[in-house]
């Protein structure tokens, strides 16, 4: 399953890419996932994201805030 296609859809899962056959049903799939994201404090990943591949997820009020990106793959010493 590919939910994000973009670093906005985290802000706002309501719109879609042109990739997404059901447009309606992407937005509340991508809803409920960032709503059990932010509940369980777990990171949400996508390939579609240079450098920072993953993003936590906390809500603010109806919505959803980024509490932080986290990248993924070796560090740099």
């Amino acid at each position: 399953m590919d939910l994000l296609h973009t670093l906005v859809q985290p802000l706002a899962p309501e719109p879609s890419s042109c990739f997404c056959h059901d447009p309606a049903e992407a937005a509340r799939t991508r809803h409920r996932l960032f709503g059990w994201a932010a509940d369980h404090t777990a990171l949400v990943a996508s390939a579609h994201f240079r450098g920072a591949h993953a993003v936590e997820i906390t809500r603010n009020g109806s919505h959803f805030a980024v509490r932080r990106w986290a990248a993924s793959g070796p560090t740099r010493r």
